[in-house]
């Protein structure tokens, strides 16, 4: 098992700065695929 623990992220653009994980924490199985996915601000 793979255990994550308070896992952020945060994208800054000019002044503005974005949270995309806040403190996540995952517990996965042995052969578990997991994806985080969001909406995308590249062009």
């Amino acid at each position: 098992m793979l255990q994550i623990k308070k896992i952020s992220k945060k994208y800054q653009t000019g002044d503005l700065i974005q949270t995309a994980l806040d403190s996540v924490s995952l517990n996965l199985r042995d052969n578990e695929f997991v994806a985080i996915l969001g909406p995308s601000e590249s062009d």
